[in-house]
């Protein structure tokens, strides 16, 4: 009789729903396509917390084969959690309207907390990691990043148990264009946690082909052989309600921008200055644009499209269920995303929202540097038009181009090869990157 087990996989993510928002779905994804045939799986997330969005209608895509244990964390965003359940008044603020948090807020974490403010969780986890390791051999451990205190812990696990530990790379961790630097002193010691974590892995993961050949770049033990590009994508599923083509051309041309809107990285602040410049120069045809932002975005970007007077022309949609943000997109007539072209590391940048716009098929226009992985996948998959996000001029002429044609703009694009994203697909390359580099065939060990 065979008695082999299977192989345990443990993903580390402390982004997990019920929270909601981007950060969650990759694993999440990869849990709702894994072979669970083949191997058994477990998460290791912290319990409720406070987060900037909740989404439960995301649980109903994560299988009930995962074990999820969630553990405490002394971590900010826990303790005020634990804080709101105990004193009633602090649900207050709650109730408003779900804001990201601004600059100087994100920038006081990185000045306090290395490698960020979820450096309390490592304790908690580690130790639960041992846990589940008594019970149930973990054969391998993946850790999801950022945060990048996941890191860290897969580092220690791998010290102290001897796992093999896979780093999954959603963003840089030093050159993010979207984490304001603090001081030289910062950048070091983040160098430092960095250098000391990668050269413990056995395997890397990154999301794009750029982030690649920055960190291969930077450390010579990343190879070919030992590490793989695994997309974030779409997931099919996720667009029962939502309209796929607007082709009819009407007297509103709405151009959507999804998901957080930070005050550092990725505000649209040049669409805004290149409609005031349409405006000046063709009032008629920017009569005729509406920008709808659909999800957070901080009050520091709030005050600044206020500045512009814009009206009616700006709508704000809260945030939305996942599902629901995307039926509400599916109504837009084109879909706009932005990069901050001046920040270190722009480059390595990719939005996971733009695989659910070639999804959609609603043209894109993306603000980014012209050498960036974004900017690449607009032009390959001919799905919008791509410009340097300092650009007003030419920013303005693509939307002045898009409200005169006779025809939908939609028609115009290809939309070509967008089925590599499907995250089945992506969800069948990570297992085979794991069995190939790290020798964990199906069948049991």
């Amino acid at each position: 009789m065979n008695t082999a087990r299977k192989a345990h996989f443990l993903f580390i993510s402390y982004y997990f729903p019920p929270m909601g928002g981007g950060g969650v779905q990759r694993i999440l994804k990869f849990l709702k396509y894994w072979d669970y045939q083949q191997y058994d799986v477990s998460v290791l997330t912290v319990k409720s917390s406070h987060f900037y969005s909740e989404d439960k209608s995301l649980l109903r895509d994560l299988p009930a084969n995962p074990a999820v244990y969630r553990t405490g964390t002394l971590d900010p965003f826990r303790l005020f959690y634990l804080l709101k359940k105990m004193f009633r008044f602090l649900q207050a603020g709650q109730r408003r309207k779900a804001r990201e948090s601004n600059a100087f807020l994100r920038t006081l974490a990185n000045l306090f907390f290395l490698p960020d403010s979820r450096i309390f969780w490592l304790p908690f986890a580690v130790l639960k990691i041992r846990q589940i390791h008594r019970a149930r051999p973990v054969d391998l451990v993946v850790a999801s990043m950022p945060p990048f205190t996941p890191g860290i812990i897969a580092h220690l696990t791998h010290k102290w148990l001897g796992l093999p530990c896979i780093l999954d790379f959603r963003d840089a961790w030093t050159q993010n264009p979207y984490l304001p630097s603090v001081s030289r002193f910062h950048d070091k010691f983040q160098e430092l946690l960095e250098r000391r974590t990668i050269r413990e892995s056995q395997a890397f993961v990154f999301v794009n082909p750029n982030l690649r050949e920055y960190y291969r770049r930077k450390y010579d033990w990343i190879t070919n052989e030992n590490s793989t590009v695994v997309r974030n994508g779409y997931d099919p599923e996720d667009f029962t309600s939502a309209e796929i083509r607007s082709e009819l051309k009407s007297s509103s041309f709405r151009i959507g921008i999804m998901g957080t809107v930070y005050s550092h990285g990725n505000a649209p602040l040049h669409l805004l200055e290149a409609l005031k410049l349409l405006w000046n120069q063709n009032p008629p045809s920017a009569r005729k644009i509406q920008l709808v932002f659909i999800g957070k975005w901080t009050a520091e970007f709030i005050g600044r499209v206020q500045a512009y007077h814009f009206q009616r022309q700006v709508q704000f949609v809260d945030y939305l269920p996942h599902r629901d943000a995307l039926a509400c997109a599916g109504g837009l007539d084109a879909m706009a995303l932005a990069v901050h072209s001046d920040k270190k590391g722009s480059e390595n940048v990719t939005p996971g929202r733009i695989y659910e716009y070639l999804y959609l098929r609603k043209p894109v226009l993306a603000m980014c540097p012209e050498g960036s992985d974004l900017a690449e996948i607009v032009r390959t998959c001919r799905a919008g038009e791509t410009i340097d996000y300092a650009d007003v001029q030419g920013i303005a002429a693509i939307l002045e181009k898009w409200v005169t044609a006779p025809e939908h703009p939609a028609c115009t694009y290809a939309f070509h090869n967008i089925e590599q994203f499907d995250r089945r697909k992506l969800t069948r390359k990570m297992i085979l990157f794991i069995e190939n580099n790290l020798g964990m065939k199906s069948g049991g060990l």
